[in-house]
Formats: structure tokens, sequence, C-alpha cells
């Protein structure tokens, strides 16, 4: 293609690449910014426990005791390795049913975050409920689920109360499975439990991929874990894969923002992406305007041609027409 003609048409289209720059800059710092805030209004490990005296040791990638046996709300004995045999990860709630405030709160604020979150229980994920207090019985299990999910309205049925799991068992097996988590607690003068505030996400394998501290549990930061648990498998839109691609966990302030090298990357895609469609979308269009100009150029066709064609017809059909009155019937 001549470059000078090439030349007017990139400098028509520079502005056009110009405001998408600039656009995709503004975009990128208010995502930045919209997540250094959000990453502010997290707690401290030492302002979520419920009374000094207990730790929470992060287990990173421990597993879960699988062989670890319970009874579910419907008095059925369970193993732990039920729960992780079909590639869903799981929220982990450590509690004890009858604690007189704390406990139910976590719970019902649990509650109103997965009634904001657009994956269901069961189909998406388990909720498993587990209580440390190894008194507590079936009757309690029974009790907080039906109440769980009363409140839970993103779905119901058969997998929705399949997949909210809630426990109780014996001191032997609690302890297994709060020592894999690093979760600690012990018994008040009172008879109530001194323990840690919080969830625990597990990947598909059991394992421990993230705690979530506090008292609030946004819907979003339950998504991120979740997709970071089972490496973005369970991501159900493109949005959702850009999430688990941009979004990392930052341990220093307890909360998911964005990773500036990871959205760099991916605005870097984009742009190369705008580039060739742009690029392309001339080029065709130069094309296209050079056939034009050329077949303007070129003129009407010769009517020489056609008439010279139209002369040559007569005589030869004179000639026929000549040889065949000389032919004898």
């Amino acid at each position: 293609m001549n470059a000078a003609r090439l030349t007017p048409t990139l400098a028509r289209f520079a502005p056009t690449a110009a405001r998408f720059a600039a656009r995709f800059a503004a975009v990128l710092s208010l995502g930045l910014a919209s997540a250094g805030a959000s990453a502010q209004l997290l707690l401290e490990k030492d302002e979520v426990r419920e009374l000094q005296g207990v730790e929470l040791t992060e287990h990173l990638g421990a597993t879960l005791p699988l062989d670890a046996t319970f009874t579910d709300a419907d008095g059925r004995s369970v193993r732990m390795g039920d729960y992780f045999n079909d590639g869903k990860p799981a929220i982990l709630a450590l509690v004890y049913y009858e604690c007189p405030i704390v406990c139910n709160l976590v719970l019902d604020t649990l509650d109103t975050s997965l009634n904001n979150l657009d994956y269901e229980i069961g189909a998406d994920y388990r909720l498993i409920v587990l209580s440390f207090d190894h008194g507590e019985t079936t009757t309690h299990a029974l009790n907080r689920r039906e109440r769980t999910l009363r409140n839970y309205t993103v779905a119901t049925g058969a997998e929705v109360r399949a997949g909210a799991v809630f426990l109780t068992g014996d001191e032997t097996d609690i302890l297994r499975v709060t020592g894999a988590v690093g979760w600690d607690f012990a018994p008040l003068p009172n008879g109530e439990w001194s323990h840690p505030v919080g969830l625990t996400v597990l990947s598909p394998e059991a394992k421990v991929s993230r705690y979530i501290y506090g008292f609030e549990y946004p819907a979003d930061t339950l998504k991120l874990s979740l997709l970071e648990a089972t490496e973005g498998k369970i991501a159900k839109s493109i949005g959702e894969r850009i999430m688990h691609f941009c979004f990392r966990y930052d341990p220093t302030a307890g909360a998911y923002s964005v990773e500036a090298m990871a959205l760099m990357r991916l605005g870097g895609a984009v742009t190369v992406v705008f580039l060739i469609v742009f690029i392309t979308g001339m080029l065709i269009r130069e094309r296209a305007r050079n056939r034009r100009l050329a077949r303007s150029q070129a003129g009407p066709p010769d009517s020489s041609i056609i008439e010279t064609d139209a002369g040559v017809s007569p005589g030869r059909s004179d000639r026929y027409a000549a040889n065949t009155a000389g032919q004898v019937p």
C-alpha cells in the first residue's frame, strides 16, 4: 500500500486512539484506588478475637483429616471426606451453636453475605459449619441449619439442603480439624468458650486456601476466595475470570486487592487487541478506497470494441446467406 496515502488516514484516527488510551489509564487508576480503599476496611487478627488467650495460626495448604467422623444435622454418621469428592470448594465456619452472641452473629452475617453471592450453596460450593463444643448435639445442629436455610434466598431445594452441612462430633475428631486449620479455643469459667472469629475457605481437595477474619464477609471477598480456592474453575463469566486474574490476596491488609502487574498485563493485552482491530480496519478501509479510486480512473468500457463486434456479426450472416443460396437442394 502507498505509505503516503496511509499516513493521512492514521493521522485522522490518532485522536481516537489517544482518547482510548486516556480512558483506559483512568479506569486503571480508579481500580487501584478503590482496591486500596476496600483493603482499609478489614480488621487485624488481634482485633477480631473474642477474647485474648487463643491463637489462630494460619496453616495455608494444610489438608483437613478426611477420615474424621462426625454426625450431621439429620443424625447420620459422615466423614469429612464425604464433602470433598466432587470438585467443589467449601466455606468452613468453626462455632458452637449455643454461643450467646458471637457465633450467632458470625452465622447470621454469613447468611446475609451468602444471599449477596451469585454462587449457590450445593451447586457451586458447600457451607460446612462444625461445632467445636463436643457436648453439643444433633438437635443444636438441626436448629441452626433450619435457621440458615430459612434465611437463604438464592436457591431452594434438595441440592441446597445437601450443601448446607452442620456437624457435631467427639472431642478427638474436632481437635483434628481445628488443629489442621490452626484454630485454637479454650473453655471459660462460665461454661462458654474463647475462640477466634472468622471463616476458613477450603479447596476442592480439602486444603486450607484462605482465612477471612472478623465479623464482615463481603460477597466479593467470598467470591474471590472461592475463585482462588478452585483456581478460577467455578468462574461463570469472563468478568469473573478477569477478577481471578487481576485480584490477589494481600496478607498485610487482610483483603483482596488489584495486583498492579496483572492489571497492566491485562491492559497491555487489551491494548494490543484494540490496535490490531484498529489497524486492520484502517487497512481494509484504505484498500476499499483505492479500489474505488482505480475504478473511477479507468472510466467506462471502450465502445469501439462493442461496435467492431457488432460490425462483424452482419458480415458473417451475409456470407452464410450467400453460401446457402448457392447450394442445390
